[in-house]
């Protein structure tokens, strides 16, 4: 039960982190920076928030199923894995070429988007601390 609330507080956190960081992000750099770069940065900040949203929506399909063996388990994780990273290639090159979008505040934005994974784990060791 504990590691049930760890592991779905934990998907919470790391979901609201990064819809944060994308409003955030996004704000500061229109401010600072110029509109065009706080176009790039939420796109590039998006393409990590939607990378973890399916990543999530895989781990529910995941649990939903019963009687799989470790092989068919290690199977569906190289597919997400895969599917997840040739996603977020095809998602970013998009972003490079056809919209012609600032590669540096977009690589920046994807980049703090997914930064938001090395947070979320101190994050809940404090939380789970801080229950008992």
């Amino acid at each position: 039960m504990r590691t049930e609330y760890a592991r779905l507080l934990g998907l919470q956190s790391l979901l609201g982190l990064q819809g944060a960081i994308v409003i955030i992000g996004t704000i500061i750099t229109y401010v600072i920076v110029t509109p065009p770069a706080a176009k790039s940065f939420a796109y590039g900040s998006l393409v990590s928030l939607i990378g973890a949203l399916y990543l999530a929506w895989r781990l529910k399909q995941g649990e939903r199923q019963l009687d799989v063996d470790a092989g068919q388990v290690l199977r569906n994780a190289y597919k997400t894995v895969i599917e997840r990273f040739v996603w977020a290639a095809l998602m970013l090159g998009l972003g490079f070429k056809l919209l012609e979008l600032t590669p540096l505040w977009l690589l920046a934005g994807f980049v703090v988007g997914q930064a938001a994974w090395l947070l979320v784990p101190v994050w809940i060791r404090l939380r789970t601390q801080n229950d008992d």
